[in-house]
């Protein structure tokens, strides 16, 4: 049965990524990279420390992506302030779990300072039970680190938990913590390697209490 919900935040609570992608091309021009939507999509679910090791020689060694990524986040908030909203259903969602017993935590690979600043216009971070951010857990996703550590700090078996998603390295994530997956796809459609590590697919977080009670009334049978 699950008895936990263990959420990402960029692109699955809070729509980030299309100012993140936006941030990212506005910091090419200015800095005079390249970076195609490809790459830029594969930075979701990352850490910082985790984007810049991997992609330093793609954003012109390891000084210059720590610049762009610092300016990355500078533009994103800019766009932030006038274009920042809430996922269809996400406080909905979030207020009808917690009503029904459920734990919720929140497991983001974004740092603590920019959880809490995406959320504070919408007055969400208190309803988690729980939250690990950024560099928190010991490894980023698509190891099953951090939720490992939320379910852990939630008091509740990760067999116990549902992962709610939208990116593949957040799937990987919480397939590999043993956990079920319902996935929320924002930019990227999933491939059918995504859509197997998954539990359920949701057009929307409407559908996502109605989801995990059936999930439950299918497992208690």
């Amino acid at each position: 049965m699950i008895t936990a919900v263990l959420f990402d935040l960029d692109g699955t609570l809070v729509d980030t990524e299309t100012l993140s992608a936006e941030s990212w091309r506005r910091v090419a021009d200015e800095m005079g990279f390249t970076i195609d939507d490809e790459t830029i999509y594969s930075f979701i679910g990352l850490t910082r420390p985790v984007i810049i090791e991997r992609y330093g020689d793609k954003l012109g060694g390891h000084d210059r992506a720590e610049a762009a990524f610092d300016r990355h986040y500078e533009i994103k908030f800019e766009l932030a302030e006038t274009d920042l909203h809430l996922m269809p259903g996400a406080e909905e969602a979030l207020r009808t779990l917690s009503a029904r017993g459920f734990k919720l935590g929140l497991a983001t690979s974004s740092m603590r300072d920019i959880a809490e600043r995406e959320l504070a216009p919408f007055g969400l971070m208190g309803i988690f039970d729980a939250s690990t951010c950024g560099t928190e857990a010991p490894a980023s996703k698509p190891n099953p680190d951090i939720y490992l550590v939320t379910a852990e700090k939630l008091g509740v078996d990760p067999a116990c938990c549902a992962v709610v998603e939208d990116s593949f390295n957040g799937v990987r994530a919480g397939h590999a913590a043993g956990m079920q997956v319902f996935l929320v796809p924002d930019l990227v459609a999933p491939t059918p390697e995504i859509q197997a590590l998954c539990t359920e697919q949701l057009e929307s977080l409407n559908e996502l209490p109605a989801a995990i009670e059936r999930w439950n009334s299918e497992a208690a049978r």
